[in-house]
């Protein structure tokens, strides 16, 4: 392996940052009681966790009993998406997505369908659009219990139109919660629940240099929800489960930075993204740029026709270059248990309306304020390469 790393797949995870480390490791080694232990050495840790709490709740705009800490934003999905709905079961109203959401939560809203007979509809997004009219028809069709619908697309970096989805909603469905998966916004573009009209919101840590392990659940107070973890009732009764504060803490601090320097760390991965392509289009004339503009600075997808992303990725990875070919969590799909995984919610890149042999040859970069200019040409000198290879072969 060369000496030299780059890391290009941080849409994936993120190296830790310094200053997460440090300070996780400051907690483990001075608060590391029990929060809900009455003694000192509990109460301690319990100070620590509501001053995370804090850091993260203003960030947001919202209040820190607000803020509820998971596992990550699979949890928070799952939660946001059952809990609400469990809530509302005696008068159940539709579910409605998108069909460009990560799948934690396609699978529980499917879930909510076989499991609970829940009725589910979908908004298509062509080209990265979402139908606001076809939601509309959707919301004046019957009544509705919750749209769930994600701020950034994850493979593609499509920014869907939370205000006016919150907008509809009260002008259509009034009574309908509105869930914001903001796994790849927060910490990187404005995430402001409020203002958007959004009642519940996922995000994580380890998108933005944070832990693995933690995220959080807004939920505006006064919305009724039904908890599906239970136990010791931490959390405010909402997920049980003892708090690992040391997590909360590395999430509080990769926060902490990313306020601090989110313009300017915007502003530089845009920089990188249209080198990026330039450098693309100019070394390889026939990629197909699958990013539009105003899309997510850090995210960029694309193809180059008759070069397989899985020898892509793997001859890339050869040389120490790493970028992924599709969400990371899809990637497990070949080694769970069959029958276990069905792909009957279509794939997130033919719903974009990406062919599925093209598909097969998209790539995803994303970038963070880590990564240099220098990581961008030698990330685009290798591929090139591949390309001229695999096509000569």
């Amino acid at each position: 392996m060369e000496d030299t790393l780059t890391y290009l797949d941080n849409a994936a995870t993120t190296q830790p940052l310094p200053e997460v480390v440090a300070r996780m490791n400051e907690v483990l080694a001075e608060s590391w009681g029990n929060p809900s232990s009455p003694h000192a050495v509990g109460r301690k840790a319990k100070a620590v966790l509501e001053e995370s709490r804090a850091v993260i709740a203003d960030a947001l705009g919202v209040d820190a009993d607000e803020v509820y800490f998971t596992s990550g934003s699979t949890e928070s999905n799952n939660l946001a998406i059952r809990g609400a709905c469990l809530a509302h079961r005696e008068h159940p109203g539709q579910i409605i997505t998108s069909s460009l959401e990560h799948s934690s939560v396609t699978r529980t809203v499917r879930g909510m369908r076989r499991d609970s007979k829940w009725p589910c509809a979908y908004v298509e997004a062509p080209d990265g659009m979402l139908d606001l009219g076809q939601l509309r028809e959707l919301l004046q069709a019957g009544p509705t219990t919750l749209i769930t619908m994600m701020r950034v697309q994850n493979e593609v970096g499509w920014i869907f139109p939370i205000p006016e989805v919150a907008a509809l909603r009260d002008e259509l469905a009034p009574e309908a919660l509105l869930h914001c998966d903001a796994t790849q916004s927060f910490g990187k573009l404005p995430t402001c629940p409020r203002e958007w009209g959004v009642q519940l919101l996922t995000a994580g840590a380890h998108k933005i240099g944070g832990p693995r392990g933690i995220g959080i659940l807004y939920v505006q107070r006064g919305v009724k929800m039904f908890t599906t973890a239970f136990g010791g009732n931490q959390e405010r009764g909402l997920r049980s489960g003892t708090e690992p504060v040391f997590l909360a803490a590395g999430m509080a601090e990769a926060v902490r930075l990313a306020v601090r320097d989110g313009e300017a760390n915007a502003k530089h991965a845009a920089d990188l993204r249209e080198r990026a392509i330039a450098g693309l289009c100019h070394e390889i004339g026939d990629v197909v740029i699958h990013a539009p503009a105003g899309g997510s600075p850090y995210i960029l997808s694309f193809s180059i026709p008759g070069v397989p992303n899985t020898q892509s990725v793997r001859y890339l990875s050869d040389r120490s270059v790493f970028v992924s070919r599709a969400s990371a969590c899809e990637e497990n799909h070949t080694t769970v248990a069959p029958g276990t995984w069905r792909g009957k919610h279509p794939l997130s890149l033919q719903a974009a309306g990406i062919s599925l042999r093209e598909g097969r040859e998209t790539l995803r970069v994303s970038f963070f304020h880590q990564n240099t200019s220098e990581d961008v040409d030698r990330f685009v000198t290798v591929l090139a390469q591949c390309a001229r290879e695999m096509r000569e072969s």
